[in-house]
């Protein structure tokens, strides 16, 4: 199997090659078209732009739209660190404003991820009350986020890109991110890291969420918010 390094550095000249060829494309003046700025999204985000089927790349579906924007130019000023994205983001398309409206709000247009990559399951009543204490004010009940202050959407985000997020959201985001959200995170054991990752990325399932350790040892199926 291919180490996630040679993965990873296959993709990104997947990308470079994209972006070659699509600067040639994007010569001649036109009105933006986000679903061909997508375009050299595609080798990581997927033509759904679902995010990778391990769930290490997230989905961008149904993002919000000014939060798009906003990490879009995070990015490509290097305040937000990625590799693969920075290389993205450096070509000359995403020095147009016009240009990154229309791919914001062509993702955000997008229907989310149905069927986003889970968690074990286990611990859900717990990552539920971490929810309910340190995530919702900000990205609601329901994860969607809000569009005025760019507050993302997180529900049915994929748990392996959420339990790296919430890992390092101190690092990833420097100074991006509310001090009280990071200090949260921060002081949470791996174990309530997990159930919160978990529980996020089932958030606006419609199926019910079991808690297999509940206090009665026979779990309790929980439904939240659903839209």
């Amino acid at each position: 199997m291919d180490s996630p390094y040679k993965q990873f550095g296959t993709h990104l000249l997947q990308a470079m090659l994209t972006l070659a060829s699509f600067g040639i494309a994007h010569a001649a003046p036109s009105i933006p078209d986000g679903s061909h700025l997508y375009r050299p999204c595609v080798v990581c985000h997927q033509p759904n732009a679902w995010g990778s089927p391990d769930g290490a790349i997230p989905n961008l579906a149904g993002q919000q739209e000014r939060y798009l924007e906003k990490q879009l130019a995070l990015f490509r000023s290097g305040a937000r660190v990625d590799t693969a994205m920075q290389v993205v983001t450096a070509h000359q398309t995403f020095s147009n404003q016009d240009d990154i409206l229309a791919l914001a709000h062509y993702l955000s247009g997008l229907d989310a991820n149905p069927k986003p990559v889970t968690g074990s399951g286990e611990h859900l009543r717990v990552g539920q009350q971490l929810y309910a204490h340190i995530c919702a004010a900000c990205h609601g009940v329901a994860g969607r986020g809000e569009q005025g202050n760019r507050v993302p959407r997180i529900a049915g985000q994929h748990y392996p890109y959420l339990r790296r997020q919430i890992e390092a959201a101190a690092d990833l985001h420097k100074d991006l991110a509310p001090p009280e959200m990071t200090s949260a995170l921060r002081g949470m054991r791996p174990q309530e890291k997990d159930a919160l990752a978990d529980y996020i990325s089932r958030l606006g399932n419609s199926e019910a969420l079991l808690d297999s350790n509940h206090a009665d040892g026979a779990g309790k199926y929980q439904t939240p918010y659903s839209p």
